[in-house]
């Protein structure tokens, strides 16, 4: 199927190869806006940021009121700083994504900015640009860039940024396979994509746009296309596409036959197997998504196609990432290796003041056919702080009745170190006691990293050695 006023072309980076990525979830940033009335001489700027320690990997915008929002721009943030500021070429990951919304509508209408974050090692951003032709509502003009992946890697999200908001919309915004588009991709499961690519819809004057590509080496990544679907003239239609079952979601996009007719209303992640959607989930953090879903709207005249697509990867199996937060009222540190329990401490669940500290590890699954021994996990509630141990006499000496610590099951899996030495492939996870027992205000950390011992033990903390071997992934 050929497209409208569409070139491609290829800016190839390359880059060294390094250990390939451990996926364990994801976590889901949420940010729900209400977009004013009648913007249509002017937008609504949106912003959703990762957890400390998350990359992003991908965005979506969600909104119930696709007949009358638009997209404008959709695109990673590095720390703050727009798509549009960076240079072409590959940099570092990004952290959050940025959304340019227009409402149409007389009435205020919410929509929902999500981005999806991870803790992977690996990812790059690969950065490409491309000029937009001035035009007119009745005939507008257009403009398209793609941005390849290094070599060896793939594309798991991508996003774009259009220099004029104010007259320019988002036509296209889907996946690159080599030189192939996402229309003109078959429909069902395909490789990685190798890149992103992007389109705008042009009602004046002549301007530029960047497309970005989130990239990674992550191992099993695969594409699931929902095949053509039709949007009739005048008209809003959208489709969806699942991942299979066993995989998360880590991105999507969509893609048409026309980019001068189609316009961008949603582009987003998908939950559960009866599907969820962003907007109708409060602003807050949730766990991996299972399918994406797009919309066009069709300025006509005539019926017009898309396609969907959504980028899926299996975790990486008996792996689980160790989250670390940190109380600024309670001065406390907590670990869980649950993405639900780290989502609901993001949104509140366990009371105000917890932010992650971004100094996570990874382990095994509680019982898992792997080296090492079970962690389990305890709760005091006159401290009101949390203890693990990987040791089977000081699990059971804290089971015992009064001991004051109530037993709340294993956590995870992890190697043990061999007197202060932990073997290859692992990394030491160090712990230090605050001290604070006569103040009924005992607590722990686990720390992988040494330049927080030396500040701890300032404060009156005391170092007790090395608890794990964190695996070094």
């Amino acid at each position: 199927m050929s497209k409208f006023v569409r070139t491609l072309f290829c800016t190839c980076f390359a880059l060294s190869a390094s250990a390939w990525g451990q996926l364990t979830d994801t976590t889901i940033a949420t940010n729900r806006v209400t977009v004013p009335a009648s913007t249509a001489a002017g937008w609504t700027d949106i912003l959703v940021t990762c957890p400390s320690g998350l990359v992003a990997l991908s965005g979506g915008l969600d909104s119930n009121y696709f007949n009358s929002i638009e997209v404008t721009t959709l695109a990673p943030t590095f720390a703050g700083a727009a798509l549009t500021f960076q240079p072409d070429g590959v940099r570092g990951p990004a952290d959050g994504w940025y959304a340019s919304v227009k409402n149409y509508d007389s009435v205020a209408r919410p929509v929902a900015l999500t981005v999806v974050c991870a803790s992977l090692s690996d990812v790059v951003v690969s950065v490409g640009s491309g000029a937009v032709t001035a035009g007119s509502a009745s005939a507008p003009g257009t403009g398209g860039a793609v941005a390849n992946c290094p070599s060896g890697y793939s594309s798991l999200g991508g996003g774009i940024d259009l220099a004029l908001p104010a007259s320019m919309k988002v036509s296209a915004l889907g996946p690159l396979f080599g030189f192939q588009y996402l229309i003109d991709r078959p429909a069902g499961m395909g490789a990685a994509p190798s890149g992103w690519s992007g389109n705008a819809r042009n009602e004046g004057g002549a301007g530029t746009m960047k497309v970005a590509a989130v990239c990674t080496q992550l191992g099993g990544v695969s594409t699931i296309v929902t095949g053509a679907f039709t949007i009739g003239a005048g008209v809003a239609a959208g489709y969806s596409a699942a991942c299979p079952a066993g995989n998360i979601a880590l991105g999507g996009g969509i893609d048409t036959s026309d980019v001068t007719k189609n316009a961008l209303t949603v582009t987003t992640p998908l939950f559960g197997s009866n599907p969820q959607f962003p907007a109708d989930r409060e602003t807050g953090s949730y766990t991996s998504a299972t399918g994406w879903y797009g919309i066009y709207y069709n300025y006509g005249p005539a019926t017009t196609t898309g396609n969907v697509a959504v980028i899926c990867a299996p975790p990486t199996p008996g792996v689980t990432l160790i989250y670390e937060f940190y109380n600024t009222g309670l001065k406390h540190y907590f670990r869980t290796s649950s993405a639900d329990e780290a989502a609901a401490i993001d949104g509140g669940s366990a009371g105000p003041h917890w932010i992650r500290t971004g100094d996570n590890f990874f382990a095994y699954f509680p019982q898992y056919a792997s080296p090492g021994s079970d962690v389990c996990r305890f709760y005091t509630f006159g401290a009101n702080s949390h203890f693990y141990t990987a040791f089977a006499s000081e699990c059971a000496s804290l089971k015992a009745p009064g001991s004051g610590w109530t037993y709340e099951g294993l956590s995870f899996r992890i190697p043990l170190p061999a007197g202060s030495a932990c073997a290859a492939g692992t990394k030491p996870v160090y712990r230090l006691y605050n001290d604070r027992f006569a103040f009924n205000d005992s607590n722990h950390r686990f720390t992988t990293d040494t330049a927080n011992i030396a500040p701890l033990q300032a404060q009156g903390w005391i170092y007790e050695g090395v608890a794990f071997c964190a695996l070094n992934l």
